[in-house]
């Protein structure tokens, strides 16, 4: 009986006719009401109904957490890793000319019951965004972006570590090869100027998972290339998922100068209401076909790549993606 007065958030002397009733109390209504027959299982079998306490707080860094408010029963957390940067090189006159934007890092979720876990702080790691990259006018240069970094969750008690891997770097022209999957020691280095295949290829750019979650979701990744014809083309950044699914960078490629759109916002979890104001999108790409493309866009908070930067005979540069966060809702006993 106290287990139950202490799960349903009570105090005092508790029956199962009476103070632990759907009728009155902060517990489901599909209870049996005050003076009906009751057993045991029909509470065991039944969460307690909870409401939201205060806002949704957002943790940008630092490497400890403890609760931002009191009187809470449970703890709704989200990781979120760091996005990656993306890649950029130039090339000579009549070469095909292509780079890819950076992953979004990988999200994982689980709730956290103060009763069951005993948890009261928490160690953690923001994952850090990759850093941009520039590259030189000379042709036939090219450089790979850099990996974001991995956002850490780990509780005291009993609860489960959680956390989401950085996305993957962008790469430039001539650096691996778009029928395979990127990772982090393709081609050769964090930032490698390799060529691995010919003129008009590049890798795509995937995003970072989550593990230990109840949930766990992957990145939204940047496209990679396979032309020719003297063409150039460029790809943004990823943008996270956040449970309802993430989205891959646009491309764009024309003659001249041309920068792509804005990689699409994730929808957000319902429970972080206008809590949280960022818009975790990928960055835009940027090319030339014939000169200087110059910088890709930046992602925007949290875990989102940059784009990518193809030019030809002409120096260029990609942004910083953006670092990863961890976001946790809190809420106490409806009474």
């Amino acid at each position: 009986m106290s287990e139950l007065r202490d799960y349903y958030g009570q105090s005092g002397a508790v029956s199962l006719s009476g103070d632990l009733s759907g009728s009155s109390n902060p517990v489901p209504d599909s209870l049996p009401s005050s003076g009906s027959a009751l057993t045991f299982s029909d509470y065991r079998n039944a969460n307690r109904i909870l409401k939201k306490k205060g806002t949704t707080e957002t943790k940008a860094s630092g490497s400890s957490w403890s609760p931002a408010q009191s009187g809470c029963v449970q703890y709704n957390v989200y990781v979120v890793g760091g996005g990656g940067s993306g890649g950029g090189g130039s090339t000579d006159s009549g070469r095909e000319k292509v780079s890819s934007g950076g992953g979004a890092g990988g999200t994982a979720f689980r709730k956290y019951s103060v009763q069951d876990h005993g948890i009261t702080s928490a160690s953690i790691s923001v994952g850090t965004g990759g850093a941009g990259i520039s590259y030189p006018a000379s042709s036939g240069t090219r450089t790979s972006g850099r990996n974001g970094g991995t956002t850490t969750f780990n509780p005291n008690g009993t609860g489960t570590t959680i956390s989401a891997s950085g996305g993957l770097r962008g790469f430039g022209n001539s650096q691996g090869d778009p029928s395979t999957t990127a990772t982090a020691t393709t081609p050769v280095g964090e930032n490698s100027s390799t060529a691995t295949t010919t003129w008009g290829h590049c890798s795509a750019s995937e995003g970072g998972t989550g593990s230990g979650g109840e949930s766990n979701f992957t990145g939204g990744k940047s496209v990679g290339f396979l032309i020719g014809g003297d063409q150039s083309a460029s790809s943004g950044g990823g943008s996270p998922n956040l449970g309802s699914g993430g989205h891959n960078g646009t491309t764009v490629s024309a003659a001249g100068y041309a920068k792509g759109d804005t990689t699409a916002a994730p929808t957000k979890p319902s429970e972080w209401g206008s809590d949280v104001s960022a818009t975790f999108q990928g960055g835009a790409g940027v090319q030339h076909s014939s000169g200087a493309a110059g910088a890709s866009d930046a992602g925007n908070d949290y875990g989102a790549g940059s784009g990518g930067s193809s030019s030809e005979s002409g120096a260029g540069s990609t942004a910083d993606a953006s670092s990863g966060a961890i976001f946790v809702t809190y809420y106490e006993v409806n009474t």
